[in-house]
């Protein structure tokens, strides 16, 4: 058996290094994992490719010089482009025929998935918090809001026309208006979300949030770019329910450019090493990616976690509950969403849904 290939092979990201920290194998996951090619790592040293003070360079110089193994369950790994990804690592000494350390390999796990998870759990007992007091809260609101609303509407009767009232009364029923437009959407957290699936052409529910989104983006000096996959398969979704998510991130995206820019809408097969293939409950099916790229404020890296909790936002009058809504609908469609910013520069949410079979 060639115990290279089958290195080659494993999800995990295999790394050995000489006794000088020169990598001598480098596995098709680490490519993935880290963005750099085996053929551009292997032959150099580690040092030369990760920081002085990365974890894994810091590991396995421990291990060559003591010839004992080492483990750390959660550090990050900076990528070329920036990003830092949660990581597991296990290193191990490799002896040579004298008895010496010769070499030291690693083992890398991404764990971002596994938190991502154990947030979305967090998140989900949230919001069945949130359901719960919106449950109770509508039904204690909603009747009185109902009986101000008819005596304002009674008093608007009786004044007369072009009573310097009559503004005040308007105002009211504006805002009691606004307060039941608020109940409505707690409303929708409380609610079973009931999905009637089928396949779906991205590109034209794209389109369908493009023609709604259009008149505002011209108004603000915004260009909605087009970058789509002609080969793209049908997805496997609810239309309306989608529709609302998109015209949501979309919405959100206009938020962010006051002063104008590009927004682009992406299409793809998944390529990610984490979302690709998820299981359904029936196997594995492969995923699509539909991105909204913004050129905006963009989001602070500090609150970046926090974005799909209900009652989370970072707009002056926002509610925080619609993209808490948009993770719930992506969810039930057996799908995931994240989020990547950086502050200044814009923001793109990267939504995966599943593809028809």
């Amino acid at each position: 058996m060639n115990f290279e290939t089958v290195l080659a092979g494993l999800p995990d990201a295999v790394i050995a290094v000489d006794d000088a920290l020169r990598v001598v194998f480098w596995n098709a996951a680490a490519e993935a994992l880290t963005g750099r090619s085996s053929r551009r790592a292997e032959g150099r040293s580690l040092k030369e490719l990760l920081p002085p003070d990365a974890s894994l360079t810091r590991h396995l110089a421990e291990t060559v010089r003591t010839g004992e193994s080492r483990g750390e369950g959660e550090t990050t790994l900076l990528t070329p482009d920036g990003h830092t990804i949660p990581v597991s690592i296990v290193t191990a000494p490799l002896f040579d025929h004298g008895g010496t350390v010769g070499a030291a390999v690693a083992v890398l796990r991404d764990i971002s998935r596994i938190r991502e998870l154990e947030a979305e759990v967090r998140r989900g007992e949230t919001l069945a918090a949130a359901g719960r007091m919106a449950v109770g809260l509508a039904h204690e609101i909603r009747n009185p809001l109902g009986a101000i609303r008819g005596a304002v509407q009674l008093l608007a009767r009786e004044l007369a026309p072009g009573s310097r009232f009559g503004e005040y009364t308007q105002v009211l029923i504006q805002e009691v208006d606004r307060v039941n437009r608020i109940i409505e959407q707690l409303l929708d957290l409380a609610r079973p979300v009931q999905l009637r699936t089928g396949p779906l052409n991205l590109h034209q529910l794209l389109e369908r949030v493009s023609l709604l989104a259009a008149e505002g983006a011209l108004a603000q000096g915004v260009t909605i770019v087009r970058r789509y996959d002609p080969s793209l398969p049908p997805i496997l979704g609810d239309e309306d329910r989608l529709v609302q998510v998109f015209h949501n991130l979309v919405r959100n995206a206009l938020d962010a450019m006051k002063g104008g820019g590009r927004l682009t809408l992406t299409t793809r097969i998944s390529l990610s090493p984490v979302f690709a293939k998820m299981d359904l409950g029936a196997g594995q099916r492969s995923m699509v990616e539909v991105q909204v790229t913004d050129e905006g404020t963009g989001i602070p890296a500090r609150v970046q976690a926090k974005v799909f909790d209900p009652f989370f936002t970072t707009k002056e009058r926002g509610l925080g509950l619609g993209l808490a809504l948009c993770h719930r609908i992506l969810e039930e469609h057996k799908g995931a969403v994240r989020i990547d910013s950086v502050e200044g520069r814009g923001t793109t949410v990267t939504c995966f849904l599943p593809i028809a079979r």
